[in-house]
């Protein structure tokens, strides 16, 4: 072996305790264990045995102590233990010559161990966010520390001699209750950065010039009536914050804001490696002329104040990328702005302005513009040749005309112009293709340019306002948009194809004069925000119920008396607001604690609501020609009504029963319970009837067994395969079984119906032969989509039905689970167009002569296993 070459260690065996991996690693020449983030109560003992560990990491964990063997770590450097549930720290860690870096922050430490000034390598200590009311006084006999924050403790003093710290050069002692500063601060001749804000400071000791080094000065949430005049003498300030004080006067520095300042001595210019100046919220009438000799300001704040005037020379700052002097009284932008060849951001919004000087142009690398709130009656057409403006804002003003060339701003973003006196949209604003914000009224404007529909990225248009005759249908056509606000426009319709705007999240209709909503809104899934304030809705609109992502919903001062049960179903709405309504129901005693009462109100009230529908249900299809009448009779219903129903329904018992239980529902409100219905039956002596449809509930699982109802068994194996689909949902979904058949078979399915719902599901089924048209496959589109699982009930009949085939189509496209139950024997699967949707779909058996338990062997396997995917 070579002189001078030391042999390999050998490999270190793996170490496992608990579950952990303490086997080290080693990163940037160290060796390291990290166990930081792995819900730990306690140090596992084998970790002291890493005798050569240099670094440990165990942050974040729910550590309350640390033992007394971590002495035993003489190579330890670092030790990460921030994050815990420390009360306090072994004497041992006193022992660690080795240490340079000690993380204990955010931890339940009252005090440190005795010894810590053995530390003597210890270059940085942080110990904030613990409970510490005294620093011991051997942290300043830390020769070499140069970083210490003790921020948010409970201190009230801090021990002598810190002036010892002479390597200091970041000291964090923020948030504390000290009275005063340190006097030894000020002889730290490396120190950078001091922070002593948020304490009870009321003066600040002398000397303070001497910290010739210092970068930044935070001293703000204080109590100060006065800066020392030193810090205008501090070469390297870069930051100095000392707002929220109690400052009448100011030496020249920066972040002078909320004071009460009128006034600003002159010296600033000294401070000429000044790269942030904030002098904002005050009572300043000028800004210094110095300011403007500072050659490395970046960023000058001096908006909410009083000026009305900007000293000359500002070209001269070469460097400066934000302008903020808004809020103020200048009735003239400084001509030197537009020199400022690096500038960003300017903003001078909210001032008198009229004009704006010329040269904008030249502005190559402005960003953000600012200019609203002013009296400009032009946009400086340089604006239009700045190449990177991404953000730009003129809105309320007097503009009447917009200046040719804005499709050459090509990475505008954001655009806003309402409240001007605009007649119209400029078309050439349909040409920014990265243009994701547009916001033009309110402006006189009837119509927006058709070619609006190009801004391909648009996400959000604000038209509130505008004088369009009607819904602007360009809107419908921007699949990218996310919030459309078009309020006090005066439309009263919105278009079908709104439902189209599947991005839309915010949707304000404020102040139009709409009745009703189109249902296709229920297809807005990611629909959070709805105000619909100062409309004309007599009726809540129904749409509303199945926005299931719908948070919030403004819908004040309409003429709106009753909210539906069905409104429980938006199970995420927490804000709701009603108020202007003639609203009677809920009851004002269950309105006034809030959404959450509001909503808990509904669900249960829309429960109750669909016993008792799909009691009528069962009923309807049970019920004779010669039980309807007496029953309609015995329910109260006049002659009349009853003649009514007749007229309206023909030959359809079904639908004529049904329409009278609604209407003896309508006449006697709350009364029209169960048991009232129960009673007129047994009454008019239709105990079967009564029997059938009363009988008792049975225990969670139990089979359903009707006298000769020899499918019932298939019927139970049925609602188990359901089970596992939809029962964690049905809580929280409306009709979470689609139940899809052909009309001639509805009796059987009809059992199946309430087998299912005597178990807790929600069912949708075509009760009354709606027939075609609009309104059948609106309802359809809405059960499946709202279906968790959907039961296609197959006969030779059903397979040629092509309402049948459509929803089995629908669901099969909408990728919503089917369960296909052959109720005749058919050829498999189905000939037609059902035949690729169920190709590869097991059927359960429900035909006669069949086993009454299809649930065996490999079927039983695989419907097991189609139920959990």
């Amino acid at each position: 072996m070579s002189a001078g070459m030391r042999p390999s260690p050998p490999p270190r065996k793996s170490i496992m305790a608990a579950g952990l991996n303490l086997q080290p690693q080693t990163v940037n020449g160290r060796l390291k264990l990290d166990l930081s983030n792995q819900g730990l109560t306690s140090i596992p003992e084998e970790v002291f045995d890493i005798t050569d560990l240099e670094f440990l990491d165990v942050s974040r964990n729910k550590l309350t102590s640390i033992p007394e063997a971590i002495g035993r770590l003489q190579k330890l450097s670092r030790l990460d233990a921030y994050s815990n549930m420390l009360t306090c720290l072994p004497q041992a860690i006193g022992s660690l010559q080795k240490l340079t870096h000690l993380y204990v922050y955010r931890n339940k430490l009252a005090n440190l161990p005795p010894g810590i000034e053995k530390l003597q390598k210890l270059t940085l200590l942080s110990i904030y966010d613990n409970q510490l009311t005294e620093v011991p006084s051997g942290v300043c006999s830390l020769p070499n520390l140069e970083v210490l924050s003790v921020s948010n403790n409970k201190l009230s003093t801090f021990p002598p001699g810190v002036e010892k710290l002479q390597k200091l050069r970041k000291l964090f002692i923020k948030d504390n209750q000290l009275t005063e500063v340190p006097s030894g601060v000020c002889s730290l001749p490396n120190l950078e950065v001091l922070n002593v804000s948020n304490n009870k400071l009321s003066t600040f000791p002398p000397g303070v010039e001497k910290l010739q080094k210092l970068k930044e000065l935070g001293i703000y949430d204080n109590q100060l009536t006065e800066v020392p005049s030193g810090v205008c003498s501090l070469p390297n300030l870069e930051v100095l914050n000392v707002y929220n004080n109690k400052l009448s006067t100011f030496p020249p520095g920066v972040k002078c804001h909320n004071n009460k300042l009128s006034t600003f001595p002159p010296g600033v210019e000294k401070l000429q490696k000044l790269k942030e100046l904030g002098i904002y919220d005050n009572q300043l009438t000028e800004v210094p002329s110095g300011v403007c000799s500072l050659p490395n300001l970046e960023k000058l704040s001096a908006y909410n104040n009083k000026l009305s005037t900007f000293p000359p020379g500002v070209e001269k700052l070469q460097k400066l990328r934000e302008l903020y002097i808004y809020d103020n009284q200048l009735t003239e932008v400084p001509s030197g702005v537009c020199s400022l060849p690096n500038l960003e951001m300017l903003g001078v919004y909210n001032n008198k302005l009229s004009t704006f000087p010329p040269g904008v142009e030249k502005l190559q690398k402005l960003r953000e513009l600012y200019i609203y709130d002013n009296q400009l009656t032009e946009v400086p057409s340089g604006v239009c040749s700045l190449p990177n403006l991404e953000m730009l804002s003129v809105c309320n003003n007097k503009l009447s005309t917009f200046p040719p060339g804005v499709e050459k701003l090509q990475k505008l973003r954001k655009l806003y112009i309402n409240d001007n006196q605009l007649t119209e949209v400029p078309s050439c604003v349909c040409s920014l293709p990265n243009l994701e914000v547009l916001s033009v009224g309110p402006n006189p404007i009837r119509r927006l340019p058709d070619d609006v529909t190009r801004l391909a990225r648009l996400k959000t248009l604000s038209v509130p306002g505008c004088q369009f005759d009607e819904f602007p249908r360009q809107v419908l056509q921007l699949k990218t948009l996310e919030e459309l606000y078009a309020g006090g426009c005066k439309f009263d319709i919105v278009p079908d194809e709104v439902g189209n705007l599947q991005h839309l999240w915010h949707l304000s209709l404020d102040i139009n004069l709409l009745r009703t909503l189109p249902s296709t809104m229920s297809h807005l899934h990611n629909l959070r925000v709805v105000r619909l304030n100062k409309n004309k809705f007599d009726t809540f609109p129904e749409v509303l119920c199945e926005l299931p992502a719908m948070e919030k919903l403004n819908i004040r001062n309409n003429n709106i008396t009753r909210l539906p049960t069905a409104l429980h179903r938006a199970d995420k709405l927490k804000d709701l607001n009603v108020s202007g309504n003639p609203m009677s129901y809920p009851p004002q005693e269950v309105r006034k604690q809030g959404t959450g009462a509001i909503m808990a109100f509904l669900k249960q009230e829309a429960e109750k609501d669909e016993r008792i529908l799909s009691a009528f249900n069962r009923l309807s299809v049970r019920m004779s020609q010669t039980q309807w009448k007496p029953l309609a009779r015995s329910l109260g219903l006049s002659n009349r009504a009853v003649d009514a129903i007749k007229v309206s329904a023909p030959d359809d018992v079904p639908d004529q029963v049904y329409q009278t239980l609604v209407q003896w529902r309508e006449k006697e409100g709350e009364a029209a319970t169960l048991s009232a219905l129960e009673q007129h039956l047994r009454d008019l002596d239709f105990q079967q009837l009564a029997d059938q449809l009363f009988r008792a509930p049975r225990p969670e699982g139990a089979v359903a067994v009707t006298k000769g109802d020899s499918s019932d068994s298939r019927t139970s194996a049925l609602t188990a395969r359901v089970q596992p689909m939809v029962r964690s949902e049905v809580t929280r979904a409306h009709n979470a079984v689609f139940l899809s058949y052909q009309w001639d078979h509805q009796d059987k399915v009809l059992l199946l119906h309430d087998r299912l719902q005597e178990r807790g599901y929600s069912c949708w089924m075509d009760i009354k032969q709606m027939g075609g048209g609009d309104s059948l496959y609106e309802m359809m589109d809405k059960g499946i989509r709202g279906a968790k699982v959907v039961v296609s009930c197959v006969t030779p009949p059903y397979a040629e039905s092509k309402n049948c085939r459509d929803e089995v189509a629908l669901a099969h496209t909408l990728k919503t689970p089917i369960i296909p139950v052959m109720l005749e024997k058919t050829t498999w699967p189905p000939p037609g167009p059902m035949s690729i949707p169920f190709a590869q779909l097991i059927y359960i058996n429900m035909a006669k002569g069949q086993d009454e338990d299809p649930w065996k062997g490999v079927l039983f396997e695989q419907l097991k296993k189609k139920s959990t995917t």
